[in-house]
């Protein structure tokens, strides 16, 4: 790539991870911050010496924005500036969760310029090396469901990781059946069942009380392909044939190896997560975004923003938490 991918950060809050990745990136340059003005956003923008920006109208030097600050589903307006640069012709990357009503409308105010809403977990590790393994399942083995489980919070990142793995949707459907603060999915994409654990529950603050991220179990008709989180281990595991006559005597069955471990997973820390991981998918995340056809990128990312509709249109409304989850037991 020849010049540096010219970047503005809109919101400092989880925008300061993305902050990182860029200042770290060899590709990405930081040309700025968008906020309302803030103290903690004038002291970042004087640590990094970038222009402060409280209105988008006057961003003209940046080939991407990356809006953090909250979208609709989560209390906040910055739809209101996204529009506001897509019309400036300004590409902009949105961290989810974003209301796939949301996005259509941000897609058909985006005219010629490029937008997305992203997901980062997919250029982990371990999300990565999952995803490899998957799509080579779908060419050689019969798929024969996906097993999933998510909190709310994260359920655009999964999906995301499921469309990638079927390379569509063109056929999406979501049942609900069973109630409360789990909730049981079932359905199809593409005509392949899946099965979905979701966690449907919130707080007064949507960034706590993550029960867990996400994971996936495809079961194919050779064995099961496993991603224990996005940050966790990818695991082959054969299925297991039942024991004959003299089965046991046979060197050959004795050696199998009941699961393979086909990564480890390497966060040994939050702060290996944070500091590494996370800031360096997102700055793969925001190369791929700059390197991606702007129509394809529309059209795949409004499909699975429908399919994030159709899941919560099926568990309903979430259920609230007075408490939120603790760290109070250490293994």
């Amino acid at each position: 790539m020849g010049d540096k991918i010219k970047a503005v950060v809109c919101g400092v809050n989880f925008g300061s991870f993305y902050i990182n990745a860029i200042e770290n990136s060899s590709e990405l340059s930081l040309c700025g911050i968008l906020s309302k003005g803030s103290e903690k956003s004038r002291s970042i923008s004087e640590k990094y010496r970038v222009p402060l920006y409280t209105d988008a109208e006057n961003i003209d030097n940046a080939d991407v924005v990356i809006m953090a600050a909250r979208s609709m589903i989560t209390g906040g307006r910055s739809s209101n500036t996204v529009k506001k640069l897509l019309k400036k012709g300004i590409a902009v990357l949105q961290e989810q969760p974003v209301h796939h009503l949301e996005v259509k409308d941000l897609i058909s105010a985006s005219e010629d310029a490029k937008y997305a809403v992203n997901n980062f977990y997919r250029f982990l590790p371990s999300v990565s090396e999952f995803l490899h393994h998957a799509r080579k399942l779908i060419d050689e083995r019969k798929i024969l469901r996906f097993r999933m489980s998510c909190s709310s919070q994260v359920l655009y990142p999964l999906m995301d990781v499921l469309y990638s793995i079927t390379g569509s949707a063109e056929t999406f459907t979501a049942n609900k059946v069973s109630d409360g603060a789990m909730n049981v999915i079932t359905g199809k994409i593409n005509g392949i069942p899946y099965v979905l654990d979701y966690y449907n529950e919130y707080t007064e603050n949507i960034d706590s009380s993550l029960a867990l991220f996400f994971d996936m179990k495809i079961d194919t008709d050779g064995g099961n392909l496993i991603l224990t989180d996005p940050v966790g281990d990818v695991i082959w595991q054969p299925h297991l044939s039942c024991l004959r006559d003299n089965d046991f005597d046979n060197e050959v069955y004795r050696n199998n190896i009941p699961m393979k471990r086909l990564y480890s997973g390497n966060a040994e820390s939050y702060a290996k997560l944070y500091n590494e991981l996370w800031p360096k998918a997102m700055e793969n995340s925001v190369i791929d975004f700059a390197d991606s056809d702007a129509s394809t990128l529309k059209a795949r990312h409004l499909r699975q923003c429908e399919m994030c509709g159709t899941i919560t249109k099926a568990a309903g409304p979430p259920v609230k938490i007075e408490t939120a989850y603790t760290d109070s037991y250490m293994l």
